[in-house]
């Protein structure tokens, strides 16, 4: 609540800025494109999109920081489409209104495009990428998991002899790792000349997104013997500790943590501990150890545990978990599903009802979840989905593989 306000007083600060500025913009006799895009800028930041268009729509003359900040513009607020087209309008590009749109497709979750727009770049040929370039391509690379656009973009990186600083060098551990190639991933980490703790950060999640628990834990003890420490690296360590059961080493870090580096957990080092706990299935535990918690428990607290309950077939604590999620978060659709699913798991069909006519009464609906797949370019997927140009194809291709498999003397 107290950063909302401050987020709230900022806004409001910048707000009174914005019309002080505004007055003086007005005054002024004779305006150059500076202080045109000074303005676009300001207005951009405030979130005020349509002032920000209005003037730049009166701007006689409209150069590419003018573009740019309106294509930022857009993006900041989620409107990728109109920042695609003022893009596609743009007289001239330099590799600022270049970066950008990848960075804008980015932040947007938007990672083929960030890619098609980064090939298109290099296509024109009329500017050479830079580290920012490198690193928006990289972190999409790393989202989409596809290895081979990884291929392609570390080849690039290779053949340009492209120095590797501590931003990019994250970016690649982070995309080998996430691609599975976790080698690589440490290839880059021991190559590079300087480390922050971003870095060692990277490595300790790398290893264990891979399953390669001791890996991790070798680089977090390695990294505590000359390496300052932050709170996010003990997030990662007791995530590596939860993924490979180590119970006992967990609450070693867990404690260490807290004792020897002084640093106050936050509900991410609860939640790893409550998934460890939950793991090695001491449910009664992990239940003590949140009501015993300093913070008051997130819904994400007892989703977790609840994971576990089910894993453990622990009727009782299941049932007492679904009640305290649904408690905290009533009219989140995926909770309430997973709770449906949770009673139907074991045989209480009239909660299943009571959930379902809860959802129905107050209008609650279930997101779709999506499948991506890359054939090409990246390929999304919902239930029953209707939307993809060749749908008859994939649906005739589907009926006939369930048709094999049913008629399989093995089947799955």
């Amino acid at each position: 609540m107290e950063h909302g306000c401050v987020r709230v007083h900022e806004g409001w600060r910048h707000g009174v800025r914005m019309v002080s500025a505004r007055s003086v913009f007005d005054r002024m006799p004779i305006r150059d494109a500076i202080s045109w895009n000074l303005m676009i800028s300001g207005y951009a930041t405030s979130g005020d999109v349509e002032a920000a268009r209005s003037l730049f729509d009166d701007m006689d003359q409209k150069d590419v920081v003018s573009w740019t900040a309106m294509v930022s513009a857009y993006a900041k607020i989620g409107d990728m489409d109109s920042s695609k087209v003022l893009f596609d309008l743009m007289p001239v590009k330099n590799l600022v209104s270049w970066n950008a749109m990848i960075t804008a497709s980015n932040h947007n979750s938007r990672y083929d495009e960030a890619l098609h727009t980064f090939q298109q770049m290099m296509i024109e040929g009329r500017f050479m990428p830079d580290e920012a370039t490198l690193v928006s391509v990289v972190s999409a690379c790393a989202q989409l998991g596809s290895a081979e656009y990884c291929n392609w973009v570390s080849s690039y990186i290779s053949k340009s002899y492209t120095h590797i600083t501590v931003a990019l060098g994250n970016a690649l551990i982070d995309m080998f790792a996430k691609c599975g190639d976790v080698g690589r991933a440490r290839s880059i980490f021991d190559r590079m000349e300087k480390r922050c703790i971003i870095t060692w950060t990277t490595m300790i999640s790398g290893f264990a997104y891979n399953g390669q628990i001791r890996e991790a834990l070798l680089i977090y003890n390695e990294m505590c013997r000359g390496v300052e420490l932050d709170d996010t690296v003990f997030i990662a360590a007791l995530a590596a500790c939860a993924h490979g059961g180590l119970l006992q080493e967990g609450w070693s870090i867990f404690k260490q943590m807290v004792e020897h580096y002084g640093i106050v957990p936050r509900m991410e080092h609860y939640g790893c501990m409550v998934d460890l706990l939950g793991r090695a299935g001491k449910l009664q535990e992990a239940v003590q150890f949140i009501e015993s918690m300093p913070l008051k428990p997130g819904v994400i607290i007892w989703v977790t545990l609840l994971s576990s309950c089910i894993a453990h077939g622990d009727a009782e604590l299941t049932e007492y978990v679904s009640t305290k999620v649904v408690e905290i978060e009533p009219f989140n659709s995926s909770y309430q599903v997973l709770v449906s699913n949770c009673s139907a798991l074991e045989g209480r069909w009239g909660s299943v009802l009571d959930a379902r006519k809860t959802m129905r009464d107050w209008g609650i609906e279930k997101t779709p979840g999506s499948s991506l797949i890359q054939v090409g370019t990246v390929h999304e997927f919902l239930a029953k989905d209707t939307r993809h140009q060749k749908r008859k194809l994939i649906y005739e291709t589907l009926d006939g593989l369930i048709a094999i498999i049913r008629h399989s003397e093995h089947t799955p």
